[in-house]
């Protein structure tokens, strides 16, 4: 199958940007352009056709609607995405958000375009492949019929509200799992977990002194790898990211969650485990 033509409009240095922009250089043929009037200039040339325009939105209001709408005319077939930076969690709230026909904040990236670019690749129909004019219920009813794989195996919970415990429970037992709770402050030891989520409302030292603690009691797997641990963290930023990950997690995933992507982060994380040393 042909790679997946990209257009990329923005800057790519920011820290918050570079993993979601190195995923994409994997998973697609990537054209990357500093601004909007660099990106109308190779769409006038003729010699570019992207199937996916992706705008790397900084701050509020970097792209306005005319640039925009000039894109859309330049590109009338193209999915447009925006990939929206911590400085854009406001948007919604402001009543003027960027019209992009996608938004994916950063933190959200790495599943969301493993499996959009797939479906588009392999023409398997994912929701970036509804019509230009599908409404955000539309694609979240699609994602909603995907079909869930069974991945068996004993997942830890960290939480101190049952409310999360109860819905991580039911996602992981819809895939043939099991689940245990680690309620805190005084979780539970547990052996023979393949993975673990870890609740964490923020990023502040009291929860990473206690990701940190949950890391070092878990022990390893057959394979002798240490338990994987996904971190759920709320709306985190770049330094978050970084201070869950030196503490002890595999991977970070932010709240509110998409059951789609805890699931892909899972498979992941088991499919780490499994791996030899």
């Amino acid at each position: 199958m042909a790679e997946v033509s990209l257009l990329l409009i923005g800057d790519r240095s920011r820290a918050e940007f570079r993993e979601a922009c190195g995923a994409l250089a994997e998973k697609g043929r990537v054209t990357a352009v500093p601004d909007v009037d660099a990106a109308l200039r190779r769409l006038s040339s003729g010699r570019l056709a992207p199937e996916v325009v992706v705008l790397l939105q900084g701050y509020p209001a970097q792209f306005p609607a005319e640039d925009i709408e000039r894109l859309r005319r330049a590109a009338p077939l193209a999915r447009l995405v925006g990939l929206l930076g911590s400085w854009c969690e406001g948007e919604m709230r402001s009543g003027s958000p960027t019209p992009a026909a996608v938004r994916i904040y950063w933190h959200q990236a790495p599943p969301r375009f493993d499996r959009e670019l797939r479906c588009l690749r392999d023409a398997c129909g994912g929701a970036w492949s509804l019509p230009l004019t599908a409404t955000e219920e539309e694609r979240l009813l699609t994602d909603a019929d995907r079909p869930v794989e069974k991945r068996p195996g004993l997942i830890a919970i960290h939480t101190d509200r049952f409310e999360m415990e109860d819905w991580l429970s039911a996602a992981c037992r819809r895939r043939g799992g099991s689940t245990v709770w680690l309620r805190p402050p005084r979780p539970a030891r547990v052996e023979g977990a393949v993975a673990a989520i870890y609740d964490g409302p923020g990023g502040g030292e009291g929860q990473l002194d206690e990701l940190a603690h949950l890391a070092a009691t878990l022990g390893r797997l057959p394979s002798g790898r240490p338990v994987p641990i996904l971190a759920l963290l709320g709306f985190p930023r770049t330094r978050h990211h970084r201070r869950a990950l030196a503490a002890g997690a595999t991977a970070v995933l932010s709240k509110p969650a998409n059951l789609d992507d805890l699931y892909w982060h899972l498979d992941r994380l088991m499919e780490e485990g499994q791996a030899s040393p």
